[in-house]
């Protein structure tokens, strides 16, 4: 249990506390991807983690990373490859399926993993989350120096990485501290959860009461085979940054508000409720998040 107890009393020193954070994180996430460059780059980097873990901002300082070594990064978001779903944001009936190996069209996959590998080009689907559906391709002409980053949280799927032949190296990032903050306690997942509820409304349409409805379902296969098959990945990354609560939590309680009374969601959304109000802060504003950190993929 990570124990906050750093207290601000004005906007310069809630920027100041943001800044560490920052400051703190950037080492750690360079320390770590220095350790992928002590022997030679991979031709495949396998970068996975759970819902709402930073795999996107991770993947861009990668890539920089890879820029610096003299190569070139391509990022392979492993979502443009799912299949297309039957439901857009609807409570009730099936959920849509954005976590499972099935959710993977795993043959095209591996087609165009093999043709890139080969030096051959290939057709990169794009998936839109709005649309529930593929909605197009984009040609790619593979060159010399390319290194593939693919990005997702089947990433790390037996299945996914047997595609990736034997000399490819993987990266985890996932929030690892639970915190506890004047006698309020939030899990490592419910800090997601909170991350995972302003994003999905942000950037793909969401109610919390669809979020929540998804909630159970994420965490039951992340707990039977995202974590499990995390144990053997060659770099761990933790992406909590200590001021995230102070800054999501009016609009996660916004959110969490429009919960209908009668949603089997409410009472969730109360407890969680009750949990944020102490994360409250008027001296901490969106605005003060730097424009290149990892939480501006949830909150915009």
């Amino acid at each position: 249990m990570k124990e906050l107890t750093y207290t601000v009393s004005s906007a310069e020193e809630a920027q100041a506390y943001i800044d560490r954070c920052e400051e703190n994180f950037q080492r750690e996430i360079t320390g770590a991807l220095e350790n992928l460059f002590r022997e030679d780059v991979p031709k495949v980097i396998a970068l996975s983690g759970p819902t709402c873990s930073g795999k996107t901002t991770t993947a861009s300082f990668l890539t920089e990373r890879i820029r610096k070594a003299g190569d070139h990064a391509v990022v392979m978001s492993i979502d443009d490859f799912f299949f297309d779903q039957n439901s857009i944001n609807v409570v009730g009936g099936e959920s849509p399926d954005y976590d499972s190996v099935r959710a993977i069209d795993l043959a095209y996959l591996g087609k165009v993993t093999e043709r890139l590998l080969n030096g051959k080009e290939a057709l990169i689907p794009h998936y839109s989350f709005t649309e529930a559906s593929r909605v197009g391709y984009r040609e790619y002409y593979p060159g010399e120096h390319d290194i593939y980053v693919y990005e997702g949280i089947q990433a790390v799927y037996p299945e996914v990485t047997a595609l990736f032949g034997r000399a490819y190296k993987s990266i985890f990032i996932c929030v690892t501290d639970d915190i506890s903050y004047r006698g309020v306690d939030l899990s490592k997942h419910e800090l997601r959860l909170l991350r995972r509820l302003v994003r999905d409304y942000r950037f793909r349409g969401a109610t919390a009461e669809f979020t929540l409805h998804l909630w159970e379902g994420v965490r039951d296969n992340e707990e039977k085979h995202i974590f499990p098959n995390a144990q053997n990945c060659d770099i761990y990354i933790n992406s909590f940054l200590p001021y995230e609560p102070f800054i999501i939590a009016d609009d996660a309680a916004e959110l969490l508000e429009t919960v209908p009374q009668n949603s089997r969601y409410r009472k969730e959304a109360d407890a969680l409720l009750e949990k944020i109000a102490v994360f409250e802060h008027s001296c901490f504003e969106d605005r003060m998040v730097p424009a290149h950190s990892v939480f501006r993929e949830f909150i915009g």
